[in-house]
């Protein structure tokens, strides 16, 4: 120790050569540092590619800057110049290394985020593929703000006051606000609860449609006629939300009426016929199907028909409703009965 105190305190003619030599050392013992960083974190990259080499990969800058700024600030510590001039390169030098470890933590952030992201495509919903980039922002905020608390600290500025003073405006802004904050924690909501993602088609409130976009404060609704409708995420959340794509098959409803010519024989033959055709119909899901004569109508006997069709595409359903349409009228020809349609009998007395 007292060697190296002789060196350090080594100043012929006033001069502190031993201190200059040291902070000259320093320096170039961090620049040669900073190229054995850089390579060590750099060269696992050639041999494979994961979370942690592209982590390492991302890091590399950072650190090897961060490994110079520390070597400039304990060199100028043991150059121990007098005056401003070793102030404000000290200052400069803490600054420099604050934003460096924040970036090092953004770089972090910004990996952890792009694995978050890769399984996020691998699942269903959309909702969190939006969700990702708003939480990765919020958090660099976040983290931004904790470094230059700390940095206020450490440099012993009134940070109480001046929190509190923000305390005041920031107060005033969140009542401006309230309405962008309230739809940012009803996106985190939507996103925890996954009532729907981007392409199911929904009913919120009075409004039918596809979801578009699923956004930071709304949601775009693409109705049936081609409108967009944009609802704010507080409203979608304290909404009743039918998911209308969720359904495994599709509900359908047909009614036939027949003349009243028809006996009741041939209306229970009618009926039995119609179950027997929704048994033997791929597409059409007997097991719980009603077909039943319901009602004497102004001009016909109706029989109701009330089952569900194997698919959720509406072209198909369609298809298969047309289909089962021809089929229905088929079974009433060889029946030997009559669609009816509205008229009127006029009796006249003689």
């Amino acid at each position: 120790m007292e060697f190296i105190n002789t060196i350090v305190n080594y100043s012929p003619a006033s001069i502190p050569v031993g201190r200059i030599g040291i902070f000259i050392l320093g320096i170039l013992l961090s620049l040669l540092l900073r190229k054995i960083v850089n390579s060590l974190l750099k060269k696992p990259i050639k041999n494979m590619e994961n979370f942690f080499t592209i982590l390492l990969d991302g890091l590399a800058g950072s650190i090897s800057f961060l490994v110079v700024f520390t070597g400039f600030y304990f060199s100028l510590l043991v150059l121990n110049i007098h005056g401003s001039v070793n102030l404000i390169a000290l200052n400069i030098i803490q600054v420099l290394l604050t934003f460096t470890v924040i970036r090092i933590l953004f770089v972090v952030i910004d990996d952890v985020a792009l694995q978050m992201g890769s399984l996020a495509e691998e699942t269903e919903s959309q909702l969190d593929d939006q969700l990702i980039p708003v939480l990765r922002k919020l958090v660099k905020v976040a983290l931004a703000a904790i470094g230059i608390v700390f940095f206020m600290q450490l440099k012993n500025y009134p940070v109480s006051g001046i929190i509190a003073g923000l305390g005041i405006g920031g107060l005033a802004f969140a009542f401006a606000a309230q309405d962008s904050i309230a739809g940012i924690f009803a996106s985190i909501a939507l996103f925890l609860d996954r009532p729907f993602m981007v392409g199911d088609f929904v009913q919120v409130g009075g409004v039918s449609g596809t979801i578009e976009e699923v956004g930071l404060r709304s949601t775009r609704i693409r109705t049936v006629a081609k409108t967009l409708v944009t609802i704010p995420n507080k409203e979608i959340v304290d909404s009743t939300i039918d998911n209308l794509s969720k359904r495994p098959m599709r509900r359908c409803t047909i009614t036939i009426g027949v003349t009243y010519d028809a006996t009741a024989a041939k209306m229970q033959e009618l009926v039995v016929s119609l179950r027997k055709m929704l048994e033997e119909d791929d597409m059409a899901e007997h097991n719980g199907a009603n077909v039943h004569f319901t009602t004497f109508g102004d001009s016909s006997l109706n029989v109701e028909m009330l089952f569900f069709i194997r698919t959720t595409d509406y072209s198909k359903f369609l298809q298969s409703r047309h289909d089962l349409n021809l089929k229905i009228m088929r079974v009433v020809e060889e029946l030997g009965l009559d669609f009816a349609f509205p008229s009127t009998t006029v009796y006249l007395e003689k």
